[in-house]
């Protein structure tokens, strides 16, 4: 796994927008859903029924954990 700081992400997602690889709302709605995924197969029991929080900071993360 590569570890990459919060700027090389933001020119990364920069890129992929600008370069019409993916439009935003879709590249937070992958990241979103992809962040869920990790956390239903970390879960050690079902999450239907469960509360879950998803706190997010002040940034462009919002949209993510709103996916989430």
């Amino acid at each position: 796994m590569r570890l990459v700081s919060s700027e090389q992400m933001r020119a990364i997602d920069r890129a992929t927008i600008d370069g019409g690889l993916v439009p935003g709302p879709e590249l937070m709605e992958r990241a979103g859903l992809g962040v869920f995924g990790v956390i239903r197969r970390r879960s050690r029991a079902p999450l239907a029924g469960r509360r879950v929080l998803v706190a997010c900071g002040k940034g462009n993360n919002g949209g993510d954990g709103f996916v989430i």
